[in-house]
């Protein structure tokens, strides 16, 4: 393993090197293959109340990515065969090679072991066949449904990657590509629907699920919330006792074909109105946990054997979006679900009606409703030569079955008064029934050539009362070469409720507060 990967960081140097005598554009080599891609610096330092005396290096990701396609089908010919009806046919691949120098920086990391140092793997690999009016998509890949911006709906086929850096990042470079064939009918016009197609997916053998880290000193990692030790004492009636605790992992067992995941969607336009309807079945990608045993083992022990579990889930939702030129020249988009399978905790005590098992688990159905509008509108006094894009987002989710009993997976860790060194853990994520965040977006360009981009994005929790505002610059230096800085903050007007989310608690909070300057060069190709 130690010398594949100094074979894989020469070979990403060597990739490097060669960049710069590429032109920006896409690299043709004969006229069956395609290569892109992209060598980028990441650098982020976390923030504190004050910048010179809290600053703290926690990123520094190198990132080499190459995509490449490989044409070896065209006009119904392949290696000198006729191949009928079959008109074209690809092979796509995605690789990335990822070498994060802040675990050799920092002496904190050493404790890590070097897990999420380095990444090697080809991300994304599948075969393209296209038969009009078929097509269809077979190997490692990512599909993405719906309308929503940093918020999941329907966006839920793939699994996320939030070990490195959240959900801070492009969805697209942390989604977790998947092996499943995706095949798509294009119907074209049916009545008075136009540009119809059918979607249908099949993942036979591939559950993953969300990764979430847990390994501390790692900036993004939740012990507790984001706390550096876990829980290892009980307190029943005012006795602390040792924690014992086993945690059994079951995620759905691969190679059975009950434990397939699918998904269908129709889409159209109906009166100048883009929509679709959608449904999938899989797993949850975020697990629940049933508790399958706890009591006192001895007079100084508590011992707890619980399961993660990945419950079924049904998704049904719909999405539209609409151009109205004439009165209000914006882009009015809807998103909507409905869940069936959501895993929620339920508090210690809770009534036998609410947990008839006893075993502080149980899945919920829930809803969520997205609406945004999108807008190109001048500003002039702030720029007189180009529009500003505005895009504002209202996110309504809300457990359909709620009870004040349910508990979400966030829990407190503490140390025990008066027990040095004694941490214990309490689930005090209560549920609210509805839960909101309102997004708002604002970006334009500068310049002759529009090279200077600046973004500034929003999002205000309104029941915790907590926010993350981002602000971006980026320059395009060359038709090679970008350079990006970001500044994330994150802040709460008052009141104890953490929120769905975390905007109005821990990552707010100090010590532990997730302010970030970020600062990027970006080589493409």
């Amino acid at each position: 393993m130690v010398q594949r990967n100094h074979v894989a960081r020469l070979l990403a140097a060597l990739f490097a090197m060669l960049l710069p005598g590429l032109s920006w554009a896409i690299v043709k080599i004969g006229d069956d293959i395609e290569l892109e891609g992209f060598v980028k610096a990441y650098n982020i330092v976390r923030t504190g109340a004050s910048f010179l005396d809290d600053a703290d290096l926690t990123h520094q990701r190198n990132t080499a990515q190459v995509e490449g396609k490989y044409y070896f089908l065209q006009e119904g010919e392949a290696f000198g065969f006729k191949t009928g009806p079959l008109e074209e046919a690809t092979f796509t691949f995605l690789a990335r090679g990822v070498y994060d120098s802040a675990f050799d920086i920092k002496d904190s990391f050493d404790v890590l072991d070097d897990r999420g140092k380095e990444e090697y793997k080809v991300r994304e690999a599948f075969f393209d066949f296209i038969m009009p009016p078929f097509s269809l998509r077979l190997g490692r890949q990512q599909v993405v449904w719906g309308e929503t911006d940093n918020f999941r709906a329907l966006d839920i086929i793939n699994p996320l990657d939030r070990s490195w850096h959240g959900t801070r990042e492009s969805w697209e470079d942390i989604r977790i590509p998947l092996w499943m064939a995706r095949g798509i009918w294009d119907i074209g016009k049916i009545g008075t629907l136009d540009e119809s197609f059918l979607e249908i997916i099949l993942i036979p053998d591939d559950f993953q699920a969300n990764k979430v880290p847990t390994d501390y000193p790692r900036p993004w990692a939740f012990t507790g919330i984001g706390l550096p030790v876990p829980a290892n004492t009980v307190d029943i009636g005012g006795t602390l006792y040792d924690l014992d605790l086993t945690l059994i992992d079951s995620p759905p067992e691969r190679s059975e074909l009950r434990n397939m995941q699918s998904g269908i969607r129709f889409k159209g336009i109906w009166n100048d109105i883009d929509f679709s309807f959608n449904y999938f079945y899989g797993f949850s990608q975020t697990p629940g946990v049933r508790t399958l045993s706890a009591g006192i083992a001895n007079p100084t022990t508590f011992a707890t054997t619980a399961e993660i579990v990945y419950p079924r889930i049904n998704v049904f939702g719909m999405t539209a979006n609409y151009s109205e030129d004439r009165y209000t020249q914006s882009v009015f988009r809807l998103e909507t679900t409905v869940t069936k399978g959501i895993p929620v905790g339920i508090e210690p005590g809770a009534p036998i009606n609410i947990d008839p098992d006893g075993d502080g688990f149980d899945t919920v159905d829930q809803s969520v409703v997205m609406l945004a509008i999108d807008r190109p509108t001048w500003i002039k006094p702030l720029n007189r030569l180009r529009t500003f894009f505005l895009s504002t987002q209202f996110f309504w989710r809300r457990y359909l079955d709620h009870s004040s009993h349910f508990r979400g997976s966030f829990y407190e860790v503490s140390e025990a008064p008066g027990a040095p060194g004694r941490y214990l853990s309490v689930n005090n994520d209560k549920l609210d029934q509805d839960e909101f965040v309102i997004t708002f977006s604002a970006s334009t360009s500068y310049g002759g050539a529009g090279l200077w981009k600046p973004l500034f994005v929003l999002a205000y929790d309104p029941r915790s009362t907590g926010g993350y505002t981002k602000l971006q610059m980026e320059y395009l230096y060359s038709r090679n070469l970008v350079f990006k800085l970001e500044q994330h903050l994150y802040w709460r007007e008052s009141g104890d409720d953490q929120g769905p989310w975390g905007l109005g608690s821990y990552l707010a909070e100090p010590p532990y507060r997730r302010n970030e300057t970020a600062f990027t060069v970006t080589f493409q190709f």
